[in-house]
């Protein structure tokens, strides 16, 4: 596959990436689109095939039907590799950090039987933690064989992420557009897919922010999809949540600010068992033309490729065949959908 075909005055305009976001503090009050979304679901019920023919997703339009002795073939290989690595960097010894009590496993305290660690965000299921199961309109399962095991053990999850390159996020430089230039095949299959993260609130050294993603599931000629998340940073973490996985990814890496639009280049997305993987960049000719091989490289040096998986677990996106949805498209894509 050509990586450069089709990066065209088409795909650029489709984007529209390169815009400057208002300030988030003049902004109207506004309800997630994540939340009213639940709110919706709770109302449908088991009407969850309509909505997805419609254009809602509901968790599982543009993923893959994963198999768990695949799941667990496929991701132990890479996960104990990276846990020899990690290993290897003094910084993060898992004895050393326990005897001196700089990351050891937080103390839990139950407030009427609930889990609650002392100033740990992670600890709140929405708030670093897992969504619980049955959560409406969210995918039920990971895509992380390791994540479901853990999500029910306190401390844990918060633990293992408290292992992941953590940048600085300014949350002004992360609004507005991205496009989908990579991800993890055997996880998403998406076509022509777009992240739009937009403010919803600031205070202190705390953020939240809504998301609303577009996609075409099948082929680039699919059906679009709509699916929303919503997004915290607490500190120096950043908790990113989207339909298709119950479990937050965490934002691992940002490119440059552009000095024109002062918006983040590029921001890879990933989880502490570094599966999946997922690449948004603001325009796809830069990216290419100057930061993709520096990325390669970190991705190498943080763990999310190694000597045991290489870069399989990395898909470089297709816009070649992108192009704008029309109403017409619409209707025959909900026609498809409704009597095939």
């Amino acid at each position: 596959m050509d990586e450069k075909a089709g990066l065209d005055d088409t795909a650029s305009g489709w984007s529209d990436v390169r815009r400057r976001t208002s300030d988030p503090a003049a902004a109207p009050l506004r309800m997630p689109s994540f939340y009213l979304a639940l709110c919706l679901g709770l109302f449908t019920g088991t009407n969850s095939q309509l909505l997805e023919i419609f254009g809602l997703s509901t968790g599982d339009a543009g993923t893959v039907d994963r198999q768990p002795f695949h799941d667990l073939a496929s991701q132990s290989a890479g996960l104990i590799n990276y846990l020899q690595t990690i290993q290897k960097n003094p910084n993060n010894d898992l004895n050393k950090r326990l005897k001196e009590g700089t990351g050891g496993l937080p103390r839990v305290n139950f407030i009427e039987g609930l889990p609650v660690l002392p100033g740990v965000v992670g600890s709140l299921p929405g708030a670093g933690s897992c969504l619980p199961r049955g959560s409406p309109l969210v995918k039920d399962k990971s895509p992380s064989f390791f994540q479901n095991i853990l999500r029910n053990i306190p401390g844990a999850q918060d633990y293992l992420a408290s292992l992941l390159p953590s940048p600085k996020v300014n949350v002004k430089s992360l609004y507005g557009k991205f496009q989908w230039a990579l991800d993890t095949p055997s996880v998403h299959n998406r076509f022509c897919s777009m992240t739009e993260f937009l403010p919803q609130a600031e205070a202190g050294n705390s953020s939240a922010f809504s998301i609303q993603e577009k996609f075409r599931s099948n082929s680039e000629s699919g059906g679009e999809k709509v699916a929303f998340g919503y997004g915290i940073i607490h500190k120096e973490r950043t908790y990113v949540y989207m339909q298709d996985d119950p479990c937050p990814y965490q934002i691992v890496t940002v490119g440059p600010i552009n000095d024109e639009t002062n918006q983040y280049e590029y921001v890879i997305l990933s989880n502490w068992a570094r599966f999946p993987i997922i690449g948004l960049v603001r325009d796809l000719r830069t990216f290419y033309a100057k930061y993709k091989d520096q990325l390669e490289d970190q991705l190498d040096k943080d763990g999310f490729n190694n000597e045991i998986t290489g870069n399989s677990n990395i898909h470089y996106a297709d816009w070649s065949k992108c192009r704008p949805a029309t109403p017409i498209n619409y209707i025959q894509n909900v026609l498809a959908d409704l009597f095939g």
